[in-house]
């Protein structure tokens, strides 16, 4: 039996839709179970919980082999996670797949980093089989950052390799149903580097509309994620992230990915062909949102501090 948590998350959602497709039938751990069975129908199993209750956790566990771990940015996580690690140790589950992130690291400048860093050596510690894969940039967020006909980051001319979420879930399924991943740290990513230009012009060719890239400070990305509602921490970690990009941060390609799964990573073309009408659809290619407080807010610096 696998547990899968953050089951109705992008990437939770994902891997249960894989996990079905080869055969299996997975418990999914939610707080809202009928949500979720509306979601996933009679092809999962369903157990009610909260990781802000680990007693909850015990009855998620019952008969669990493996584990599938992913939990939300939060300053939650490093507990959420370790309340799921410690459980499934007592439970004695077999075989533990986390999700990370690039570059984890307890020294990171960026908290999620240190966060996740903190995770991968709590899991590490347990005791328990586990494999790890550190994903770069989703593709996925490109579907909620292209806002009236345009891309809004501080990445520069930086250059992202990033990865399908799909991609992400068919490794984390491999892991969870064969063998030979214990022990392994898998770090995940498209099979291309592309500045954030690039990704404009590939929007735009592969979908028919006119997507372009609209360089902002970095503070304004994290202005404009604190007005969505995220935490201050995390608002501020992403505006970090995009300096990072913009100096090469996650400029790295591996084969990782196909390694794994015998299947080349898709490409951005691939992605953009797919959710095509996501992007050029008229409620969310040209409607006022948050990157439209970028552009304000972006304008408003480049007004105060005189052209480069």
């Amino acid at each position: 039996m696998i547990l899968v948590t953050g089951a109705t998350g992008t990437v939770g959602s994902e891997v249960v839709r894989q996990l079905v497709a080869v055969g299996q039938r997975p418990r999914v751990f939610v707080r809202d179970p009928a949500r979720a069975q509306r979601r996933f129908g009679e092809q999962a199993e369903y157990v009610a919980g909260d990781l802000d209750r680990p007693e909850t956790l015990e009855a998620g566990l019952a008969g669990v082999d493996r584990v599938f771990l992913i939990t939300t940015q939060s300053t939650r996580q490093l507990d959420w996670e370790g309340y799921v690690i410690g459980a499934a140790a007592r439970a004695g589950v077999g075989h533990v797949v986390k999700v990370s992130v690039f570059r984890a690291d307890e020294n990171s400048p960026l908290q999620i980093a240190r966060q996740h860093g903190q995770a991968e050596q709590a899991l590490e510690r347990s005791g328990l089989a586990y494999t790890i894969v550190r994903p770069v940039f989703f593709m996925q967020n490109l579907l909620g950052m292209v806002r009236n006909c345009a891309i809004y980051t501080a990445a520069g001319d930086g250059r992202v390799a990033m990865v399908d979420v799909r991609d992400v879930a068919a490794v984390a399924v491999a892991a969870l149903t064969s063998r030979g991943h214990e022990g392994s740290i898998y770090t995940l990513t498209g099979p291309e580097a592309l500045s954030f230009d690039d990704v404009a012009e590939t929007l735009s060719g592969q979908t028919g509309g006119q997507i372009r890239h609209v360089r902002v400070p970095p503070d304004a990305v994290g202005h404009a994620l604190e007005q969505t509602g995220v935490e201050s921490w995390f608002a501020e970690d992403m505006a970090k992230l995009h300096r990072m990009l913009a100096g090469g941060y996650e400029d790295v390609v591996t084969d990782d990915a196909g390694t794994v799964t015998g299947s080349r990573p898709r490409t951005l073309s691939r992605f953009a062909r797919d959710h095509s009408t996501v992007f050029t659809g008229p409620r969310s290619a040209c409607r006022r949102s948050p990157s439209r407080m970028l552009e304000a807010r972006a304008g408003r610096a480049a007004s105060s501090q005189g052209r480069p």
